[in-house]
């Protein structure tokens, strides 16, 4: 993926020419999250759209991480960036950016193509680990510096998935979201791959929003509380949902 691919989807074909635009910024570029024309951000956007009466115009542009974190940089940047963690931009306590009420919660699932009994970053002494271009993986990073875990980037997900079903790299970490679509709908992809039964960590999805324009924030910040009560919203993302049986 180059750089920066913008992909931009009109939330509405009914737009007021007086509707604020709003960047949804997402690095997120596969399903459950993005597809041609449907997909869980495709889903948000027109949800958040839809529920602010026209006031705000929603688009979705795709965005590399490294990308992201530039944006950040800019003390007046101005957007929102979905289905992120507090714990990924260094905002645990979520003191530096404003943040939503969780949407779902999810976690990174160990997967290998041969057996692999995963209990932490020693079980990846050894190993060939596909990683995402721009993705921090914390607790590895002093071992990747060691050399006692190889760490061999792609630049997005279903480029590392396919390094590892060639066995160029000896294992990745997948959303169990986005390894319960694959299940669903690309079985084929999947079917020699091994999921260790110990997860990497668990998190919560949740919307990370500008400062910068607390009006903006104020109503995302109730529209997803809104949603979290939402019957038609709760059965779209119920599949999701992380539980522990959920991958096996």
């Amino acid at each position: 993926m180059k750089c920066c691919i913008a992909l931009l989807l009109l939330a509405s074909p009914h737009i007021s020419l007086g509707s604020e635009k709003v960047i949804v910024y997402t690095q997120y570029d596969s399903p459950p999250f993005w597809s041609a024309d449907s997909g869980l951000s495709h889903e948000l956007v027109r949800e958040l759209s839809a529920r602010s009466k026209n006031r705000y115009q929603f688009e979705i542009q795709i965005t590399p991480r490294k990308r992201i974190d530039l944006i950040l940089e800019d003390p007046h940047w101005q957007g929102l960036i979905p289905w992120s963690s507090p714990s990924w931009f260094q905002d645990a306590n979520q003191q530096r950016y404003l943040w939503s009420a969780p949407l779902f919660r999810d976690a990174d699932l160990v997967i290998s193509h041969a057996p692999l009994d995963y209990t932490g970053p020693y079980s990846l002494h050894g190993k060939v680990l596909g990683g995402i271009l721009g993705h921090r993986y914390s607790e590895l990073e002093a071992d990747i510096a060691a050399g006692k875990i190889i760490r061999d980037d792609a630049p997005n997900q279903p480029s590392n998935l396919k390094k590892l079903r060639s066995q160029r790299v000896d294992v990745i970490f997948i959303p169990n979201s986005s390894w319960g679509e694959l299940r669903l709908k690309s079985p084929e992809q999947i079917r020699s791959l091994w999921v260790a039964s110990q997860v990497r960590n668990t998190y919560e999805r949740r919307i990370l929003l500008s400062p910068n324009n607390p009006e903006l924030a104020r109503y995302v910040q109730a529209t997803v509380l809104d949603l979290a009560k939402d019957q038609k919203w709760q059965q779209k993302i119920a599949p999701y949902h992380f539980s522990n049986q959920a991958a096996h």
